[in-house]
């Protein structure tokens, strides 16, 4: 089994009431994240999973899911994205180390 050095977890929840992130953009945004990682070969180097309900499907639109991303520094960082965010995600976030403030999940932000 590999050792990966990022894991991104992303919420594809269903839920009856429909307003989950499996009911509006989770599955979309998990596909695109596993294209996007193969694409530049990184599958090897970051493990990509769903996460279970993490109460932000409220922050989210339609189209969009909560996604984590923990990284080398073994922190994580919280996200609210959609497909056409994934390739910045993977570029900036995963590839160059840097977070994407325009992305943030302010609410799940910690304060020190």
């Amino acid at each position: 089994m590999p050792e990966f050095k990022q894991h991104v977890l992303v919420c594809d929840v269903v839920r009856d009431d429909e307003r989950h992130c499996g009911d509006k953009g989770g599955g979309d945004v998990k596909k695109k994240f596993a294209e996007v990682l193969a694409a530049n070969d990184l599958r090897n180097d970051v493990y990509l999973s769903s996460v279970g309900c993490t109460s932000q499907h409220g922050l989210c639109e339609m189209d969009q899911a909560s996604v984590i991303i923990y990284g080398v520094d073994h922190q994580g960082t919280w996200y609210v994205v959609d497909v056409d965010d994934v390739d910045t995600l993977v570029s900036e976030h995963i590839i160059n180390g840097t977070i994407v403030s325009s992305l943030l999940n302010e609410k799940m932000k910690v304060k020190i």
